[in-house]
């Protein structure tokens, strides 16, 4: 399974969400379709910022490995 470098990809779409607000200020005299647009973009980017957040927390905790002798300890007692 291929890995993937979450840190890049959060800097990408911090950069993609810079570039919405410069667009959505540059638009701003636009039709309401394309600022529609540009706000459903920018309120996707901010739900992938939040799950790689979420998927970096996770994956920087350690996971403690158990043997298998523990688990039949507490099976057993």
């Amino acid at each position: 399974m291929p890995t993937v470098n979450l840190d890049l990809q959060l800097k990408f779409l911090n950069e993609l969400e810079t570039a919405l607000a410069d667009a959505l200020g540059r638009y701003s005299g636009e039709s309401d379709e394309k600022l529609a647009e540009l706000t459903y973009m920018q309120k996707e980017v901010q739900r992938a910022k939040r799950v790689i957040s979420e998927r970096l927390e996770t994956e920087e905790k350690p996971r403690r490995q158990y043997r298998e002798t523990d688990y039949q300890e507490v099976a057993y007692s």
